[in-house]
Order: structure tokens, then sequence, then C-alpha cells
């Protein structure tokens, strides 16, 4: 049996066991038992054991790996290292490697019942220190990413990372790419006239770039574009971000914006955005255009598009309020054949509407609009009943009456008894519940305020788009370009007429 006995002695006081002595109980533990031993002698003198940078200890380890030695024996496992992390890392690399570590005084032994119990005990708490070290090195991520700092891993598209001297130390930010910035710059302006990902890929490869359209998806949500200015901010945090820094012009940078779920749980649901050092792509106003799009599609179902009609997935039946479907009429005897719009609704008794007869009918409609002071009346007409700046002063006027009112009860608990409190506390409840209602509703009605002061910047896109639109005999221009005008097409088929209302 080849021991190799590890000994070490920080200075040599005259106080505890001599490195000798170390020695000699060592041999004598295994000499009782088993008189075939090859004793190997490892000495540090004057070495502490807060690390493991020891000259006669690196010599064992490498001598362990060239597997000369069955067991290393040590006087006390504070020998082999004081730092519990340090030692368990040894530990797990003797067991890899074959080697038995056994204390001769501690009865740190592999081989007995009493022994296994202090591996799995000193495992537990290295364990435990390791989770600690994770979520120390967590935290400080969270606390550079919330001073604007680059923390770590991959760029974001259109992206590098430098490093400047900040107060004598290095420190990372974003860079933006001039060129890829404008290609992002373009992917969301295609994207706000209504081109899907996948043409918007298409698109960049035939210019010799490839974006797939995942990565598209991805840009177009993430916050790192975004110019920082008071009304982003606003919009972030009625998204449900917590927002650092001040709003500088400079981009955001996320941080748990995609929350993983894991299981029943969620994880990093805690999302912010701190204003950073680098340039950003977009503006507000463009930034919530695509946004917009992207909650329609998300959550409104894809008509397929039709080669028939430059309307399909806008007309509605105003009867049942499905979509309405192009279906073809019946072939002529010239050949020639009529399309019409049918309700999705097999149930629904509304009468088909003529394609050419619809697209017609909104063609001149749109026409109207290229007057812009059309335009501007009808938008304004639209909104003229959205008195939220008053709402939303009210809610927050409400608010607070019931933080005073909550205030003043929880004053009087402290003089009222047990059973008088009952009632008191009741009532805390229900106001602190109101207050989180109002909440809720306050945050809905400043996020329609923001949106609709964007509207008067609005009209300009809208009006130009307006006159693509009517200038163009292109029916896949058409297609594109009617999606970011009208927002739904109305059918009255018992009276036959048609209604539309823009966006904006």
């Amino acid at each position: 049996m080849n021991i190799a006995i590890y000994s070490r002695k920080s200075v040599d006081t005259g106080k505890g066991e001599s490195i000798k002595s170390q020695i000699n109980l060592c041999k004598d533990y295994f000499s009782k038992s088993n008189n075939d031993c090859n004793f190997t002698i490892f000495e540090d003198e004057g070495f502490t054991g807060s690390n493991i940078n020891r000259p006669a200890f690196q010599n064992m380890m490498e001598s362990i790996k060239l597997h000369h030695f069955d067991i290393v024996a040590v006087y006390k496992i504070d020998r082999i290292a004081r730092n519990i992390v340090d030692f368990v890392n040894i530990y797990d690399e003797l067991e890899n490697m074959g080697v038995q570590l056994v204390s001769v005084t501690e009865g740190f032994d592999p081989r007995t019942a009493v022994g296994k119990m202090m591996m799995l005990l000193l495992a537990s708490f290295a364990e435990m220190e390791r989770m600690n070290i994770a979520q120390r090195v967590k935290d400080n991520m969270r606390e550079l990413a919330k001073i604007g700092r680059w923390s770590g891993g991959t760029a974001p598209t259109g992206y590098t990372t430098h490093k400047v001297m900040e107060m004598g130390k290095k420190v990372t930010y974003l860079k933006l790419d001039t060129d890829k910035g404008k290609d992002i710059r373009k992917m969301f302006e295609m994207y706000s006239l209504g081109y899907s990902t996948f043409k918007i890929s298409k698109y960049f490869d035939e210019k010799g770039l490839y974006y797939p359209p995942k990565t598209i998806q991805n840009i177009l949500g993430n916050p790192v574009y975004l110019k920082a200015n008071k009304s982003s901010i606003k919009y972030m945090e009625t998204k449900g971000y917590i927002v650092y820094g001040e709003p500088t012009g400079k981009g955001f940078l996320p941080y748990n914006r995609r929350p993983k779920k894991k299981g029943k749980k969620i994880v990093g649901k805690d999302k912010f955005v701190a204003v950073s050092a680098h340039e950003p792509v977009v503006d507000i106003d463009l930034w919530i255009k695509v946004q917009k799009k992207v909650d329609e599609n998300a959550t409104q179902p894809h008509p397929r598009v039709s080669q028939f009609s430059f309307l399909a997935g806008l007309v509605r039946c105003n009867k049942c309020g499905k979509k309405m479907t192009v279906s073809p009429g019946r072939t002529r005897k010239n050949g020639s054949r009529v399309f019409y719009f049918r309700c999705y609704n097999k149930d629904c008794d509304a009468k088909f509407l003529r394609i050419d007869v619809a697209e017609s009918c909104i063609i001149e409609e749109i026409k109207r609009y290229i007057n812009k002071d059309h335009l501007v009346q009808e938008i304004t007409s639209k909104n003229k009943n959205m008195n939220l700046e008053k709402d939303i002063k009210a809610i927050k006027r409400k608010i607070k009456e019931n933080d005073k009112a909550i205030d003043n009860l929880v004053d009087k608990l402290a003089i009222l008894s047990n059973e008088a409190s009952k009632a008191i506390t009741r009532k805390i409840e229900q106001l602190t519940k109101n207050n989180q209602a109002l909440k809720e509703s306050l945050l809905i009605n400043e996020r329609s305020n923001l949106v609709s002061k964007m509207k008067n910047d609005n009209i300009d896109a809208l009006h130009s788009q307006i006159v693509k639109f009517v200038n163009s005999e292109d029916m896949d221009i058409r297609k594109i370009i009617v999606k970011t005008i009208i927002k739904t097409i109305d059918w009255d088929s018992d009276n036959g007429t048609i209604s539309v209302e823009l966006l904006g």
C-alpha cells in the first residue's frame, strides 16, 4: 500500500503538534493494521492553510496524478486546507483519481460510516458556499447593469463591446457598428410598414446580408436599440420595467427582459432597463409603432394571404363580428370569374361582398385623405372623447386619499383593543385592495395617454402612406401599405354599406 503523508505547520512556535509528530502519528495509524505500507513524506513548514500554493503539497498532487499513491494521510483535515471550498475541491480531485483521503486523529476515513457522513456534511457546506458565490456574482452583474455597464455574454446584434478606464478600473460598454445600425433601423421601419420578419430577412439576404427571422424578431423587442428620453422611460415603466438612469438620449441596457420558466417557477421576473452609454438605433415613435404591430401579430389570427385582393384579412362582418374570407364565384362563359368576401361564420346569413366593389369603394375612401386637413379632422374626431389627463389626475388623487386614510387607521390601531382593531384592519385591507386596482387602472391610462400624445407625429407618417397607396397600382405593394393605413373594414350586408376605421 503506497501512502503519501502530508504535514504542514505555519510557524515553529513550540505549540501544537510538530511536523515530526504529525508524521509519526500517521505512520502508527496504518502500521497497526497493515505491515505492508510504503510511506512518502511531503512537508510544508512555514506555509498557511488559507490557500493551496505550497510547494510540497503541489509536488504531492503531481505525483498523485501519476498514480504513485493509494492513500493521502494527514494528521488533521485543516493540514490540507482551512478553506472549506479548497478542501472539498481537493477531496473531489483525489476521489476522481481513486485516492482515499484519511485524517488519522478525526476519524475522517472513507472506509468508515462516520467518515462518509463527514464527507457528505462537508460537501453540503461546500455546495452552499458555491451557491453563495454564484448569487454574489449574479448580484454583482445586476449592479453593473443598473449603472449601464455591460456585464458579459454575447453582445446584441449590431453592437460590439469595448473597454474604457473609469476611476482607475477597466469597465465594459457596448459600441454601435454604424453599418449594422442602419440595417437594424431599416428592420424597424419595414416591420412598422407591415413587412413580416420573413420578408425582412429575404430583403437583406438579397443584398448579401443574412439575418434569420428569429434574430429579427428578437431585435424588434430588445430595448437596447431604443433611445432613452422622457417619453421612452415612461413607456418602459408602463410595460413593467424598473428604469435606472436619466434621459440622456443614449440606449437602454435591459436585464431579465425574457424571464425563464423552470417547471412552475418563473425565474427572473424582476426586469429592468438602465440608461447606458451606447448609441441607440430608433426613437420612441418608431418603437411604439413596431411594438403595436408585434402585439397585433401575436394576438390576432393570421388569415391566409390572398392573391385576389389587397383587402384580405381586413374585412369584417358587421352582423357577427367575424373576419370575411376570399371566396371564388362561378366561372362565367367568357372564362372570367368574380371573387367575393364571405363571412367566415357558416351560421351567419350575411350577404357576400364583391371584391372589386369593395376595393373600388376603399380606394375612393382613402383618396379623400390625400387632403391632409381631412385626415387631421378624422383622427382628431376619433380621439376627442379621450379625456385621459383628467382621468389620470382623478386616479392619482384617489390613491393619495386612500394612502392618507390608511396612515390614519394605522395610527388608531395602537390605541384600540384587539376586538376593536379587527374592523380597522379589515378597512385597511379594503383600502389597500382598492389602491391596487386604482394603480392598475392608472398604468393602463398612462400607457394610452402616452400613445395618444404621439398621434400628431403619426399623422405625417400616415399621410405619407396614403399618398403611396393611391399612387401605386401594384397589388403586392398595396397589400403591405393598406395595413399601415386601415385598422378594420366593416361590411353591413343589410344596408349594403362599408365603413372604414383608420389607424392612428
